[in-house]
């Protein structure tokens, strides 16, 4: 006996079975371990932007190099410090591996800060504002922020303040240089 398909009926279709299923589910974790390995290095292999390419007015961040096969942090290089004369001064008379603290970066929201010479006399761990978003509080809606002290100098101007909260035997004052009040022994 010979059967014959009509036209009408769609043709066989390989079974569902759990062999595919299981592939399906592979590749969907083989894709989530693909994006996750991209998202990690996009988040770790960071590098500061060029110094010639930054805008006037803006720091110059180079990543520190440890000594050659050592984590030692030592200085940063003479020609990146802001004041090498100040830096000079604090690392007067204290051996290599003291002059600076020796630190290592954390991961901060995920993503590996490194290690970098931004002016200072030491490195410092550091990520740009694109790899770790900051909060720069620009619009804060809350009672606790207040307008500088209207004694505040001229240098205060577009600030923040918060209203202090002051302990017992304190009362809120301005102390004469300071953008905001503070917190003063009472009155």
């Amino acid at each position: 006996l010979k059967l014959e398909r009509s036209s009408s009926q769609p043709p066989p279709t390989k079974p569902q079975g759990p062999r595919s299923s299981l592939e399906m589910m592979a590749r969907a974790a083989l894709v989530i371990a693909m994006a996750a390995a991209v998202a990690e290095a996009l988040k770790s292999g960071w590098t500061p932007e060029p110094c010639e390419e930054l805008a006037p007015g803006m720091p110059c961040v180079k990543l520190y190099e440890h000594p050659q096969g050592s984590t030692t942090v030592m200085p940063c290089p003479m020609e990146s410090m802001k004041s090498a004369d100040g830096c000079g001064a604090l690392f007067g008379g204290k051996a290599d591996g003291e002059q600076c603290p020796q630190i290592t970066c954390p991961k901060a929201l995920g993503v590996t800060m490194k290690l970098v010479c931004a002016g200072g006399c030491c490195p410092s761990c550091w990520a740009p504002d694109h790899v770790v978003k900051l909060d720069r509080h620009t619009a804060l809606g809350t009672p606790a922020v207040v307008p500088p002290a209207p004694q505040a100098p001229t240098s205060c101007g577009g600030v923040r303040c918060f209203e202090p909260m002051c302990a017992e035997g304190f009362a809120k004052g301005h102390v004469q240089g300071d953008c905001c009040y503070s917190c003063v022994t009472g009155r």
